[in-house]
């Protein structure tokens, strides 16, 4: 087994636990487990629209949208390793007022954020977005704090 899916089996692994604790207490929780992750700066696009750009599988987008259109996520948590360029990542946003929670389970190639990251930085903010393969968008969560989501060295 490569070292890169020992990574990711790491990060499904926790993405896991995080959801059956949360529902123990009895929560209720959405899982995008990404087949893949793209920095999206605002110059890759038409729009000025940046961030982490999930791409999700099709069976869970009525979920998701439900979740969102139910939900006002007013916090959030980055659960991050890295290993090389890679950033495995677990980014659980809550919804407090209802006990819901949606967790969103990436890698992010981090060779290719360097635009984003000084975007990101530079306004204060960042995104995460979840759309299907054919562009189909699903959810939009702004976070007011860039610096989790990138090493320092990026």
């Amino acid at each position: 087994m490569s070292e890169n899916a020992n990574e990711w089996g790491r990060t499904l692994e926790t993405a896991t636990e995080m959801a059956e604790e949360l529902r123990s207490e009895e929560w209720s929780v959405e899982t995008v487990r990404a087949a893949h992750v793209a920095p999206e700066p605002p110059s890759h696009g038409e729009t000025d629209r940046f961030g982490f750009v999930y791409l999700a599988q099709g069976e869970v987008a009525d979920d998701v949208r439900a979740a969102v259109a139910e939900g006002e996520f007013d916090g959030y948590e980055l659960f991050t390793h890295r290993d090389g360029s890679d950033l495995y990542a677990v980014t659980r946003l809550t919804d407090r007022d209802r006990d819901l929670a949606v967790l969103l389970v990436g890698a992010i190639d981090l060779t290719t954020a360097g635009e984003l990251a000084t975007v990101a930085r530079d306004r204060g903010e960042m995104y995460s977005h979840v759309q299907l393969v054919d562009g189909t968008h699903l959810a939009t969560f702004r976070h007011d704090d860039a610096d989790p989501f990138f090493p320092e060295d990026v």
